[in-house]
């Protein structure tokens, strides 16, 4: 009952940490306009160039549309498969490609999983949906443990040799790669070991939404590598959220709220309100042609006249 009790624990503190990222972005002051192009949700006849709406005369008496189409053409080919990565270092690719999708088919599996423990639950243990979910729990999983064990490998020996990452490596960024390492390639041992249809991943999963009843006679943790991807995947689960490596789900942020945000500023309307709230602000920059003293706001400091540099 002890490993369900952490993995509870670990799920408990993603759904909060995750929720508190969120709220905190939410509630951000507005941020300052990229203007930068292309805007990937532009229609596809100004997407082709990098154009905007901005273009055309009078644009602010014309209603404000997107495409979200467009904009999945380019994300799903950019998360998925890191495009900009594969176009900007493609050597660095053929390891960091592995690892992240390596990540995303153990997230598809954990769902299979799940899908999987319900249809139990429901007392469709046996039949044609039982054994298709089998089926692609075990062709994710494998996939995944495969390409996760390969990529944390290859990016940590990255790490240690190439000077362009060694330079900028912090300790986390090394701890970060084992730790993700330690769980690939427990799980990978573990179905290696005579485990290789997940049976006990299966078995877990069903144990987590019946509180490891009696119906589950599943023991987990019942060699050492077993022990070892319940205890790391439960505590990556937890970890993620409270590092950098959010980036994986908070990057939608960045780029809806940031990079891709070309929504008008229109009389009246809530941008004009966050723009005269972010006015209101008072900087401490220490920047001294600023002279933004803690005291004076940004209102004050535009409409001022500039101060002479000596």
């Amino acid at each position: 009952m002890g490993f369900y009790v952490l993995s509870y624990l670990c799920i408990m503190v993603f759904i909060g940490a995750t929720g508190y990222l969120i709220y905190r972005q939410i509630n951000l002051p507005l941020h300052v306009r990229w203007e930068i192009y292309p805007v990937q949700h532009e229609i596809t006849a100004r997407t082709a160039y990098g154009g905007s709406y901005m273009e055309k005369v009078n644009w602010w008496n014309d209603k404000y549309e997107n495409s979200r189409i467009n904009e999945l053409k380019y994300m799903v080919p950019e998360i998925l498969f890191l495009r900009g990565l594969w176009k900007e270092n493609r050597s660095l690719w053929w390891f960091s490609f592995p690892l992240h999708f390596g990540l995303y088919l153990m997230i598809a599996t954990f769902a299979l999983l799940l899908l999987h423990a319900c249809f139990t639950l429901g007392g469709f243990s046996v039949g044609v949906v039982s054994f298709l979910l089998s089926g692609l729990i075990v062709a994710a999983g494998w996939s995944g443990l495969i390409l996760g064990s390969i990529g944390s490998l290859g990016m940590f020996y990255r790490r240690l040799t190439d000077r362009s990452l060694k330079d900028y490596s912090s300790f986390s960024d090394y701890f970060n790669i084992i730790f993700i390492g330690l769980f690939f390639i427990s799980a990978l041992a573990t179905c290696l070991s005579g485990d290789s249809f997940l049976e006990g991943a299966k078995a877990y999963t069903f144990g987590l939404l019946t509180a490891g009843s009696s119906r589950n006679l599943y023991v987990p943790g019942q060699n050492v590598a077993g022990f070892l991807t319940i205890v790391s995947a439960s505590l990556l689960v937890a970890y993620i959220p409270l590092t950098h490596m959010s980036h994986m789900f908070m990057k939608y942020f960045l780029y809806h709220n940031v990079k891709w945000d070309d929504v008008p500023n229109r009389r009246g309307g809530q941008m004009e309100a966050a723009i005269k709230n972010n006015l209101e602000l008072k900087p401490t920059w220490q920047a001294k042609h600023i002279n933004a003293d803690g005291h004076k706001s940004w209102r004050d400091i535009a409409s001022s006249a500039p101060k002479e540099m000596k």
